[in-house]
C-alpha cells in the first residue's frame, strides 16, 4: 500500500511541478503542443510496445482485451448522451472527450504491481489493448470526423485516416501483428524503447500541470464535478459488474474491477486541445479525476482485502 501511495504522490508532485514551471515562465505557452506531441507519438507508443512485446493474444486474454474495448464503448455512448444535452458544439465535444477512457499504463499498472503483480498486471495490460482503440485516438477520430460535412464514405475515410495517424493505435496494431506471427521485437531495440517508455508518466503529468488553470469560477467547478459524478456512476457500476458477474478467477476479476476505477487518460487533455475545446478545463477535470481515482481504488483495495 505504501509503495502504491508513493507512486500516486509522485504523480501529484509532477503535476505541481508542471504548474510551477508554467507560473515562473520556464514552460512557455507553446510547450503544451510540444509535450503532447511527444506523448502521442513517442512515449505512449513506447509504453505499449514495451509492456506487450512478445505477448500471445488468445483465449482468456482475448476476451479481456474485448472487455477493454466494450467498457470504453459503453462510456462513449454514455458520453454521447450527456453531450447531447449541452448547448454549444465545443462543450458537447468536451463532455464526449472527457467522460470516457481509462489511464491504465501510468495509473492502474502501478496499483497492480504493488498488490497483484502477476495475473493482475497482465490483466490490465490486456484490458488496455482493447481500451486504447478508443481512449488513445478512437474517440478523438470519431468526434473530429463527425464535424465533417462530407458524405458518409468521406467521413468514414477521414475517421480511418485519423485512426491510422494515432501513435498509440499504430503501436497496438504492431503488437497484434507480432502476436499473430509469434514474433518479438529484438532486445536491442527494446532497450531504446524502454528509455522512451520510462519518460511517459513524467511527460503526461507535466503536461497536465502545465495546462491546469488553478482559478476557476464556481460554475466551472460545478460543471467539472457534475461531469465526474456522471462518469464515476457508470464506472462504479462496471467495476461491480466485473467483480461479481465475470467467470474469471478472483485475482483477474479484482484487477478488472480496479481498472474500471482508473482516471481519465492524460492524453485526453491533448485531444481536447486538438478539438479546439477548453484546455484548462480539460486539465482541471483530468487532475480531479486522478484525485477521485486515488480514493476509489484505495477503498476498493480495502474492500477486496476483506472479501
Amino acid at each position: 500500500m505504501e509503495e502504491s501511495l508513493a507512486k500516486v504522490l509522485s504523480f501529484i508532485v509532477l503535476i505541481v511541478l508542471g504548474q510551477a514551471m508554467r507560473r515562473f515562465g520556464i514552460l512557455k505557452p507553446e510547450a503544451f503542443s510540444a509535450i503532447s506531441g511527444l506523448v502521442q507519438y513517442v512515449t505512449l507508443p513506447a509504453v505499449i510496445l514495451y509492456n506487450l512485446n512478445g505477448i500471445s493474444i488468445a483465449g482468456e486474454l482475448l476476451i479481456i482485451a474485448f472487455l477493454g474495448l466494450a467498457t470504453n464503448i459503453v462510456l462513449f455512448l454514455w458520453a454521447m448522451f450527456l453531450g447531447s444535452r449541452e448547448k454549444t458544439q465545443s462543450m458537447k465535444d468536451f463532455v464526449r472527450m472527457n467522460v470516457g477512457g481509462y489511464s491504465v499504463g501510468p495509473f492502474a499498472v502501478p496499483y497492480m504491481q504493488a498488490f497483484y503483480p502477476t495475473t493482475g498486471v497482465l490483466t490490465v495490460c490486456m484490458f488496455d489493448v482493447g481500451s486504447c482503440f478508443m481512449s488513445a485516438g478512437g474517440t478523438y477520430a470519431i468526434l473530429s470526423g463527425s464535424r465533417s460535412r462530407k458524405s458518409l464514405l468521406g467521413t468514414l475515410k477521414e475517421i480511418g485516416g485519423k485512426l491510422l495517424r494515432s501513435g498509440p493505435l499504430d503501436a497496438f496494431l504492431i503488437v497484434i501483428l507480432l502476436s499473430i506471427f509469434s514474433l518479438k521485437i529484438p532486445e536491442s531495440v527494446m532497450t531504446c524503447v524502454k528509455v522512451a517508455a520510462t519518460a511517459n508518466t513524467f511527460l503526461c503529468m507535466i503536461m497536465i500541470g502545465e495546462a491546469i488553470e488553478l482559478f476557476m469560477s464556481l460554475s466551472q467547478f460545478l460543471k467539472i464535478l457534475k461531469i465526474l459524478m456522471l462518469r464515476w456512476g457508470a464506472c462504479l457500476l462496471m467495476s461491480v459488474g466485473c467483480f461479481f458477474l465475470l467467470p474469471f478467477d478472483e485475482e483477474t476479476r479484482k484487477a478488472l474491477a480496479m481498472v474500471c476505477l482508473s482516471p481519465i487518460p492524460a492524453i485526453s487533455v491533448a485531444y481536447t486541445a486538438k478539438l479546439g475545446c477548453d484546455i484548462a478545463l480539460g486539465a482541471n477535470i483530468n487532475s480531479l479525476s486522478v484525485a477521485a481515482s486515488v480514493v476509489f481504488m484505495s477503498v476498493a483495495l480495502v474492500i477486496f482485502g476483506a472479501l
